[in-house]
């Protein structure tokens, strides 16, 4: 899939404190299980922004490229039912089509 049709999808998230309270070895699993799904299924992240220090509403937002609808399908039944995020991360995502920002406004 070409760099401009790739799916994006666009996530917030505030990391709530029955996270933050979890003993460092429980949130280390926790991570290392996201990340080896995050893997597996392709995603490539386009940009990782901290603003916690900066915004009241989000810890963070990021910008993720997928290979497929089925990998985001696959990837929210993931953080549903494995991680059962929704403990830990108050979030929400959008989903797009990538498009290329090169000649916008140029002529």
């Amino acid at each position: 899939m070409s760099q401009d049709k790739c799916i994006v999808r666009l996530f917030f998230a505030k990391i709530k404190k029955e996270f933050v309270d979890l003993p460092d070895p429980e949130k280390n699993e926790f991570m290392i299980k996201d990340r080896a799904n995050l893997d597996e299924l392709g995603m490539k992240a386009i940009s990782m922004i901290q603003c916690g220090d900066l915004d009241n509403e989000w810890d963070y937002i990021g910008v993720e490229s997928w290979p497929s609808m089925e990998a985001i399908q696959k990837r929210e039944d993931f953080e549903n039912n494995v991680l059962e995020i929704s403990k830990y991360v108050t979030y929400k995502t959008h989903l797009g089509i990538g498009q290329s920002f090169e000649n916008y406004g140029k002529q």
